[in-house]
């Protein structure tokens, strides 16, 4: 049997959307709750990485 890593977090977020970005948001702004964002893609945005391909941020969304 191979060993596994475990994340142990308050709230799973799945999907990195904009409702998902918004609930994380709110959590870490006014609970203590830990939390762990799973998304298919490599980074921030949802819905808008398939429809909208062209669109990027102007900045990283970590800042």
């Amino acid at each position: 049997m191979t060993p596994q890593n475990t994340l142990n977090a308050d709230y799973l977020i799945i999907g990195s959307g904009a409702v998902g970005m918004a609930f994380a948001d709110t959590l870490f702004h006014e609970t203590d709750a830990t939390m762990v964002i799973v998304d298919r893609h490599h980074g921030p945005g949802g819905h808008w990485n398939d429809a909208y391909p062209f669109v990027r941020l102007h900045q990283p969304s970590a800042y």
